[in-house]
């Protein structure tokens, strides 16, 4: 921002100019404007800002241009030194005081250029507030248009000099398509694997490993590196586009339609450098994906796939507990109620895996592997399950038909229960799988929809052009400007609003941050992946903008930094950990290897003994009475209690408290 003095006098020589082209029909006022400039600096020195609006404000621009034509025409030197020197200081201020910091921030010379040149005397009655909004839509709108492609492939250049074929894998799951993709990658010299997960790129690594393939391992919280490696398995983030391949493998492509991570689908298939690149998808995400290549100007070949085993939706409702089987996967949405069902099974001598997305990768294996291994009887788990972990299901039930997907709690989508109830059957060991739900509308619902043709992928999701980090505007202006160029369909740009609060968060303490300034520094903070709901690591996450340089290495997170207890405290401290170590690769900061390996370690086997023990405690039961609640159970209290509640003196007042411990 520009300083001060520099803002009073763009102010005063703006409306000295526009004094001497303005014409005025009558001369109302001329005879009394000193005296009008007198009573409008006092006005102006004692207003409160707190109840200053807009209008009122931009009404104080347009007085002092109607003051300041009288004083130059009349060439009254001390009305002139009243306005320059007080009026605009006091306009100066008022503007100022209507906007936020990060608005500011907008006020360059940069901007004063634009004002001059594209809105001459506009200042003189509007506020700097309203115009600086303007400049953002026009000004930074038209170089963003400038600098980044109309064509989202043209970013890739290489890519598209080189004549790629794609070998589409499409079909449900449990039917072989990413078996068929990576055996062809077994046989390259020089290829890579791009997954989801870190599970999963892990399961490639070892598979890799098991045939003797040198192979290293690539994801945002770990890098297991090996000499000579002929593959490269890593999570669909990591892939570096100026390295050439022999052969890729994108898996899951459906996920190109994901708000915040399908841009890293479209930027793996429009600029991974390999002649020959394996998509593995489900069906509704073919026409979208050969768009993509055509774009390209790049050739496909399609293989098309069955399932290996039936899947059966079956007609009678399933009951809880009575119906449990071993075999089953128990499937809900939240973390709180997976061990609730966990509790409640361990209860009856059901010992259950648990699977949600909190849990560390090491202890989701470990958990699937009790599971395979008959240790546990069933697997109780959120959606979590339904993205290419293989397990031995026979069955899976829906106890829940709706999720609260970050906004609203709404049904499940005929996508979500394919590609959950995929799951069950898994060749080699069933020869059927089954999908049932808790309750007859549950059964009602997934029936419904279970044969539904999945609707076709009609969004691509595309990621920040990081090229706009060497604009001279504000982080947080290009990114919503960037957001709000519109795009030609199927594309539609990805969500910056975790980015955005992350940015907020950093701004407030600008002053702590050394490269705050240097955009593609910040923007590497910026998008760090973590979990921004926990107050604990987003603190963390802020200490590390603030401390990165003060050392080689970054502090190493303790457990003492976890508000959280039980569970939860160790669960935030494995988070803390990763946090670590991306942030130490993101910054060229130096890792205590050792130290993290040796704290993840037991982190783990500390998670592992709190979902060995009692599980009883996570059973959800009536806040008042203690009962056992429905598994439907939205809130912390039974019916019983909540009519005698509402009876009771004052209990709607007791009746929230208890819905909202609930939540």
């Amino acid at each position: 921002m520009v300083q001060n003095e520099k803002l009073v006098q763009f102010y005063y020589l703006q409306y000295k100019e526009c004094a001497a082209r303005l014409k005025k029909k009558n001369n109302d006022g001329k005879k009394n404007y000193e005296e009008r400039i007198t009573r409008l600096l006092h006005e102006m020195r004692n207003v409160k800002t707190t109840k200053l609006s807009q209008p009122h404000l931009e009404e104080y621009h347009r007085q002092i241009r109607n003051l300041s034509y009288y004083a130059f025409r009349q060439n009254n030197q001390f009305a002139i030194m009243e306005i320059r020197d007080l009026l605009m200081k006091e306009l100066v201020r008022l503007d100022l005081s209507d906007m936020r910091p990060e608005e500011q921030e907008l006020i360059t010379v940069k901007f004063l250029e634009f004002l001059r040149e594209e809105k001459p005397f506009e200042i003189c009655k509007r506020s700097i507030k309203s115009l600086s909004k303007s400049y953002a839509e026009s000004g930074i709108k038209n170089q963003i248009i400038d600098m980044v492609p109309t064509r989202p492939e043209m970013e890739f250049p290489q890519a598209l000099e080189m004549k790629r074929k794609f070998i589409l894998h499409i079909g449900p799951t449990n039917c072989g398509k990413t078996y068929q993709a990576l055996e062809r990658l077994r046989e390259a010299q020089n290829g890579v694997y791009l997954g989801p997960l870190r599970l999963l790129a892990l399961e490639v690594y070892e598979k890799m490993k098991e045939y003797r393939i040198p192979c290293t391992m690539l994801t945002g919280e770990e890098r297991i590196y090996e000499e000579n490696s002929r593959i490269i398995s890593s999570t669909v983030e990591m892939l570096d586009i100026d390295q050439k391949y022999d052969v890729a493998v994108i898996d899951e492509a459906q996920m190109i339609a994901v708000p915040d991570r399908g841009h890293s689908w479209t930027r793996a298939i429009l600029g991974v450098q390999a002649p020959e690149v394996h998509v593995c998808m489900s069906p509704a995400a073919e026409k979208a994906v050969i768009h993509l290549i055509s774009l390209c100007g790049d050739t496909c070949e399609t293989r098309r796939y069955e399932r290996k085993t039936k899947l059966v939706c079956e007609d009678g409702a399933f009951r809880f507990p009575e119906d449990v089987q071993e075999g089953d996967a128990l499937i809900v949405f939240t973390k709180r109620a997976v061990l609730d069902i966990a509790g409640r099974l361990e209860r009856m001598g059901v010992r259950a895996s648990v699977i949600y997305g909190s849990l560390p990768p090491e202890i989701r294996r470990r958990q699937i592997r009790m599971f395979s291994g008959h240790e546990t009887r069933v697997v109780v788990a959120t959606d979590a399950i339904g993205m290419g972990l293989n397990l031995p299901v026979k069955r899976i039930v829906f106890v829940h038909t709706s999720k609260f997907d970050g906004k609203n709690t709404r049904p499940l989508l005929a996508a979500e229960i394919k590609q959950i109830g995929g799951r069950a059957g898994r060749y080699g060991i069933y020869d059927t799988g089954y999908v049932n739900a808790v309750g007859q509308e549950g059964l009602d619902y997934i029936k419904e929809h279970f044969d539904e043709k999945e609707p076709d992928v009609s969004c691509v999701s595309l990621g920040f052009p990081q090229v706009l980090l060497d604009m001279d505007e504000p982080l947080d202006a290009i990114l919503k400007i960037w957001k709000s160029v519109a795009t030609e369909p199927p594309f539609e740009k990805i969500s910056i609003e975790d980015m955005l609060f992350l940015y907020e968060k950093a701004y407030r303490d600008r002053k702590e941050i050394d490269g705050f300034e240097d955009k593609h520094m910040l923007y590497r903070m910026l998008t760090c992946s973590i979990d921004i709901k926990n107050r604990d690591i987003v603190t963390l996450w802020l200490y590390y903008c603030k401390t990165y340089t003060a050392d080689a290495c970054l502090h190493f997170p303790a457990l003492i930094m976890c508000s959280d207890s039980g569970l939860a405290r160790y669960e935030t401290f494995y988070k803390m950990l990763d946090l670590y170590y991306q942030f130490s690769v993101r910054l060229g900061k130096n890792i205590d290897l050792e130290r993290l390996d040796r704290e993840r370690e037991k982190t783990e086997e500390t998670i592992m003994r709190y979902l060995a023990k009692n599980k009883k405690e996570y059973i959800q039961k009536c806040q008042y009475c203690g009962s056992l609640l429905p598994l439907s159970a939205s809130f912390r209290i039974c019916d019983k209690c909540f009519a005698e509640t509402r009876k009771s003196k004052g209990g709607r007042r007791h009746l929230w408290t208890g819905a909202t411990a609930g939540g």
